[in-house]
Parts: C-alpha cells; sequence; structure tokens
C-alpha cells in the first residue's frame, strides 16, 4: 500500500497549493526574508505564452530581488523527469531565479538528476510533515537526512495541553536525547 495514499486522499490540490504556501511563508519568516511577497495560482503572461504557476514567491537578499517558481503535486506516485523539465524550462522563460518542486510522493531517480543538474530544489510532504530530498543550497545533506528519516521512530507522541485543548503543545516520543544519537549514529556512520 502506498504510505502517502491517505494524506493525498485527505486533501484537494487546491489545499496542498494552500497548504505548500504556507509552509514557504513559514520558511520566509523564520529566515527573516526582506520585502517577502508570495502568491497562490497566478496565470503569467509572456511574449510566446501564459504560464499558469501554483506558487510565485519574491524576496530581497544580498540587495537583489530574487522571483521563486513552485509547483506542488499532489500525486501518489513518483514525480517523473518530464515534470522537472516543465519546471525548469518555466523558471527560464519566466525569468525566475529559483525552481521549487513540492510533492506528496517522492521523485523518480531521473527526475532528481535533473533537479539536481538544473538547480531545482525538490521537497516532499508526507503526513504534514517536509523533507527536503534535494535542497540545493545544502545538497550533501540530502542523504543523511533521508536516512534520519528512515531511522527516526515511525510514530510520534506528543502531550496536549488543557490550555491549548486541541493542539499538542509538547513533543513526548522520541525525546531530544533518542533524536540526537540517530543523528551521532549517521554522522559518524
Amino acid at each position: 500500500m502506498n504510505p502517502y495514499r491517505e494524506f493525498v486522499a485527505s486533501i484537494s490540490a487546491t489545499e496542498f497549493e494552500t497548504y505548500c504556501l504556507e509552509i514557504l511563508n513559514a520558511y520566509a519568516e523564520a529566515e527573516s526574508l526582506k520585502d517577502f511577497s508570495i502568491l497562490h495560482n497566478q496565470k503569467v503572461q509572456t511574449n510566446d505564452a501564459e504560464y499558469q504557476i501554483d506558487i510565485i514567491a519574491e524576496f530581497v537578499a544580498l540587495s537583489v530581488g530574487f522571483k521563486v517558481i513552485v509547483e506542488c503535486k499532489r500525486y501518489t506516485r513518483p514525480v517523473e523527469r518530464e515534470k522537472i523539465i516543465v519546471l525548469a524550462d518555466k523558471v527560464r522563460t519566466l525569468g525566475a531565479h529559483k525552481g521549487i518542486l513540492i510533492s506528496t510522493s517522492g521523485f523518480q531517480s531521473g527526475a532528481t538528476e535533473y533537479a539536481k543538474k538544473h538547480g531545482i530544489a525538490l521537497l516532499q510532504i508526507f503526513n504534514k510533515e517536509v523533507m527536503h530530498i534535494q535542497a540545493s543550497s545544502n545538497p550533501q545533506l540530502d542523504s543523511k537526512f533521508i536516512e534520519f528519516i528512515k531511522q527516526s521512530p515511525k510514530f510520534y507522541a506528543y502531550q496536549w495541553s488543557t490550555m491549548l485543548e486541541d493542539f499538542p503543545d509538547k513533543r513526548i516520543f522520541p525525546s531530544e536525547t533518542m533524536l540526537l544519537e540517530i543523528k551521532k549514529k549517521i554522522v559518524e556512520g
């Protein structure tokens, strides 16, 4: 059984895109991006065609404006190479500086190879958690991160506060010590 099927079935394509937008907004806030703006479901006209873009984000870094094109794929099968090619072409045609493809079900090997060669960042969201398959800012960590996910416990336990009622406010299991031991084991590998 596909482990992503339940998550994909629980959310519409538009809800998934909105969820991705919220995650990217949180990254921007955590990284204190200057003049950050983000738009959902945009149609962008060029001199040769009109493109539908799931998410467009813009910000300033190093006193330079950056544009990022994001495509969101709510699939039950791994994303194929052709989807990465289309995104890389949109990045070039629209004059963007970066492309990000966010998937619910991973990427075929040809897709990850093409993305790596063309600077496309890959993220996977599963069970409402984000995993960087290939984050171009630090690609050497990707295999270690994947190994960390594999060695982490399958289930997490959270404690609910009576003040917050329906929202967990503290992770109980795995403990910080357990996670640090997993990280240490992988690094020493």
